[in-house]
């Protein structure tokens, strides 16, 4: 009688384990090489920070949004700031990663932090009908 491997439960699935399972799920979509050998860099930063063996159901949104705002993902192994794509997708490979996590059942939820608002645009005044220019008649 073969034996099976127990099923991975969502509270011992480390961190390492969960970018693992998300890159492989990367090549098996036909992602390319490249694009996840670029995924696998900025999981590696997210690894660092957070440690391998760490429970991913264990992380908290106010943990990503440290780790988003950290020197890790802002700054250069220099200490100059990085450009902000290169910041902008390391968030955005955690936040898919997370996101995908959650959709599998491999966590109960994506642990993200609220989005940041966006500065309202300013917007020019309206002109009413009464503002608006005559067309020389003054009837």
């Amino acid at each position: 009688m073969a034996t099976t491997k127990p099923k991975q439960t969502t509270t011992a699935l480390t961190l390492g384990e969960f970018a693992e399972q998300y890159l492989k799920h990367l090549e098996e979509i036909g992602k390319s090489r490249g694009t996840v050998f670029s995924y696998s860099i900025d999981l590696g930063v997210a690894l660092k920070h957070f440690g391998e063996d760490r429970p991913v159901a264990g992380i908290t949104p106010d943990q990503v949004a440290a780790f988003f705002e950290s020197e890790a993902v802002t700054k250069t192994r220099t200490g100059k700031p990085k450009a902000k794509p290169t910041i902008d997708k390391c968030r955005r490979v955690l936040r898919l990663a997370l996101v995908w996590a959650a959709e599998q059942k491999l966590i109960p939820t994506a642990p993200l932090p609220p989005k940041p608002e966006k500065p309202a645009k300013a917007t020019e005044p309206q002109t009413s009908q009464d503002d608006a220019p005559s067309n020389g008649s003054a009837h």
